[in-house]
């Protein structure tokens, strides 16, 4: 899982249209009717995440707006302006490849499918147990712990190309709940935490047992490190490059109805149309899909003529064999690791920042395993490494989201470079003598007595009519004679001092 949050602001009955502009029209067919647009979820800390249902599109509206769905009593004083956040959002994804598994095989699709539910809820589960809001008057508000959020899921199946891309837009109500009454979420402290909701993510599909299960069953193996299908990834260029030339012309389309339609939005029947255009343009033998069905099959006779086979079926978690038990996990070297990684980014992190690499590390090592006992492991790798950190700041309220956290040996780096930085200001520059330009030879040869017109009172230069011109100005442009002013070229008497000294090329007076 990867990516950032998204603030959106703006009016609510345009969210819909944000939303669906992430994936392709196709969709539309993998909806069942009267299904809804969005899942609902409440959550509090220590009390879970509750399902509160479907939300259809007037529904969806009225809850990003900031009002009850159910009842629509407004929640706290809401702003009218077009710069209002309404949510945060996060997308739950995974590798194409586990997408092109899920369209290959239905039993793949199901257990992917149900495992990324289960990933949004635990990532909802953690913010409404980190979350805050801030409380008090302007200059003087301080943060406090929410008491209950709201979020909706949004599932899409497809890429706005129309390429295999199951992923879900988790959104997170920019109103929550505490102190007594509705305020606003504190946006920067959820953008903060993006690590952790991301390694939350992406652990909770990668070891979740009847994901891997399927997997097995279909005979597919998954790479540790990066999480890809090994027997996919090697179509995964070509099947995306098809994608980004259907999504290219799109945009084409959509470019040339705007010219022609000024100050209008396309409709779903419009959209739709250009996504049969789309397919067809420059592959006249392949046929636009009109429903799932048929995308599933357009994608998958795509893969076979890219020259995928399907592998030998593994049963059982085959593909998972010699990963480490939970009990017999080195938590120490976790630990260690962690605080490596966390360093090599950046000088100071936060207890998020761990939680994600903490995640990542249970990840890398293969394990499989429930939920709840992963969330276990993660949780005590994660005060682990908190516990060999060092405080940047030595005071009490200091917000959880701040990047105060640092190691022992960030601080040993920054000392030894500002020691050797202090060495070298402390050791003075080696002189350097630089050789003083030759002056030019006057007309006639004589140097004696050369003297800048500013030297002497009353001096004067070379005329400016060109009646001295030859005679007392040096004509090289570039020369510090040029560049120091007008020259008065006068003998050993004007100079007022020994001829042998004065007259000498070089000196001036």
């Amino acid at each position: 899982m990867h990516g950032g949050v998204k603030v959106y602001r703006g009016a609510a009955s345009a969210a819909r249209t944000y939303v669906e502009a992430d994936r392709s029209r196709v969709d539309d067919y993998y909806l069942p009717e009267g299904g809804g647009l969005a899942r609902r979820f409440g959550a509090s800390p220590g009390a879970g995440v509750r399902d509160l249902g479907m939300l259809d599109g007037d529904g969806y509206e009225q809850w990003v707006a900031g009002h009850d769905p159910e009842t629509g009593h407004a929640r706290g004083r809401l702003r009218k302006d077009n710069n209002a956040v309404r949510f945060v959002e996060i997308t739950v994804n995974g590798p194409k490849t586990w997408s092109l598994a899920a369209a290959l095989h239905p039993e793949v699709a199901a257990a992917y499918d149900a495992a990324q539910d289960r990933a949004a809820e635990q990532i909802i589960g953690w913010v409404a147990e980190h979350a805050t809001t801030r409380v008090g008057p302007r200059g003087r508000q301080v943060q406090v712990p929410v008491e209950r959020i709201e979020a909706a899921v949004v599932r899409h199946y497809t890429s706005r190309a129309g390429g295999p891309h199951r992923h879900l837009h988790l959104q997170v109500n920019a109103r929550v709940f505490a102190e007594g009454q509705w305020r606003g979420l504190h946006t920067v402290g959820f953008r903060d935490s993006i690590e952790a909701l991301n390694g939350i993510g992406h652990a909770a599909v990668m070891c979740d047992p009847e994901f891997r299960a399927a997997l097995a069953a279909a005979g597919f193996t998954l790479d540790p490190g990066t999480g890809e299908v090994a027997e996919l990834a090697p179509f995964v260029g070509a099947f995306s490059e098809r994608a980004a030339q259907i999504g290219r012309n799109i945009d084409r389309y959509e470019a040339e109805w705007r010219t022609a339609n000024p100050g209008q939005e396309p409709g779903s029947g419009v959209r739709r149309s250009w996504d049969r255009r789309a397919w067809k343009d420059a592959r006249p033998d392949k046929i636009a899909p009109k429903d799932g069905a048929e995308l599933v099959t357009a994608w998958n006779a795509q893969l076979r003529d890219l020259g995928y086979r399907d592998p030998a079926a593994q049963p059982g978690l085959s593909m998972v064999i010699g990963a480490p038990r939970v009990g017999a996990f080195d938590r120490d070297a976790a630990v260690e690791t962690i605080l490596v990684r966390l360093g090599a980014r950046r000088s100071a992190w936060n207890a998020a920042d761990v939680r994600g690499q903490a995640e990542k590390a249970i990840t890398a090592a293969g394990i499989v395993t429930d939920p709840a006992v992963r969330t276990e492991l993660a949780e005590d790798l994660t005060a682990r490494a908190i516990n060999a950190c060092v405080p940047l700041l030595h005071q009490p309220g200091v917000p959880e989201h701040v990047r105060a956290l640092t190691s022992p040996h960030v601080l040993k780096t920054e000392a030894d470079i500002v020691t050797r930085l202090a060495g070298r200001a402390s050791v003075p520059p080696p002189s350097t003598s630089v050789p003083r330009p030759r002056p030019c030879r006057p007309p006639g040869g004589n140097w004696a007595g050369r003297v800048p017109a500013h030297g002497r009172r009353g001096a004067r230069g070379p005329s400016r009519t060109g009646r001295g011109r030859g005679r007392g100005r040096c004509r090289q442009d570039h020369h510090p004679c040029r560049r120091e002013g007008p020259t008065r070229w006068a003998g050993p008497a004007d100079a007022g001092g020994d001829p042998d000294v004065e007259g000498r090329p070089g000196r001036r007076s």
